[in-house]
C-alpha cells in the first residue's frame, strides 16, 4: 500500500484521474439518470479548480525542499510515519517543509467552518429542491465528508507539531552535542 501511495504522490495525474472516475460514480449513484458521460465532463470542469491548487501546493513544497516529487512524497512518507531524518540535509528540507505547511494551516478551523456553511446551505437547497432519497442520501455524505475534514485536519496539524518539536529537540540535542565535543 505505502508503494501504491508514493507512486500516487508522485504522480498528480493519475490521483486527479482517479479522483475524477470516484466523484462521478458518486454523483450517478446520489443522483442517476444522467449520462455517465455528462457527469464526468461535468465533474472534470468543476475539479480544474482544485487540480489547479494541487498544483501550484507541490510546486510551492518543491521549491520549499529543493527537491522533486519524489523527495516530498519520501518527506511525506517520514511525516506520516513521525520519523526524524538522520541525514542533515534530509532533516533540514523536512524541517522547511514543516514549517511551510504549518504556516499555511494556521487558519484552518476558520476554513472548516467556511466549509461547513458552505455544505450545509448547499444541503438546504437539496432539501428543499429535490425529492426525499436525494436529499437524505446528500445529507449523509454531506455529514460523513464533513467529519472526515474535521478529524483529518485535526490530525495533520497536530502531526505536524509534533514533527516540529521532534525536529526542535533533534536539533537542540545536535547543538549540545557539537558543543561537548
Amino acid at each position: 500500500m505505502r508503494r501504491l501511495n508514493a507512486w500516487f504522490g508522485e504522480h498528480l495525474w493519475a490521483t486527479a484521474l482517479v479522483s475524477l472516475v470516484a466523484a462521478s460514480a458518486l454523483i450517478m449513484l446520489i443522483s442517476p439518470g444522467r449520462p455517465w458521460w455528462q457527469v464526468l465532463l461535468r465533474v472534470s470542469v468543476i475539479s480544474l479548480g482544485g487540480v489547479a491548487v494541487i498544483y501550484v501546493r507541490r510546486c510551492r513544497e518543491k521549491r520549499v525542499t529543493g527537491g522533486s516529487d519524489r523527495t516530498v512524497v519520501a518527506l511525506e512518507e517520514r511525516l506520516r510515519r513521525g520519523e526524524v531524518p538522520e541525514e542533515t540535509g534530509e532533516r533540514e528540507a523536512l524541517e522547511r517543509l514543516v514549517a511551510h505547511r504549518l504556516h499555511a494551516s494556521r487558519h484552518w478551523r476558520w476554513a472548516a467552518a467556511g466549509m461547513y456553511v458552505l455544505i450545509g446551505l448547499v444541503m438546504v437547497g437539496v432539501a428543499l429542491t429535490a425529492e426525499a432519497p436525494v436529499a437524505v442520501g446528500y445529507a449523509v455524505f454531506s455529514a460523513v465528508f464533513l467529519g472526515w475534514l474535521t478529524l483529518s485536519a485535526v490530525r495533520r496539524v497536530r502531526q505536524l507539531r509534533d514533527m516540529a518539536e521532534a525536529l526542535r529537540q533533534e536539533k537542540n540535542a545536535g547543538v549540545l552535542r557539537v558543543g561537548e565535543a
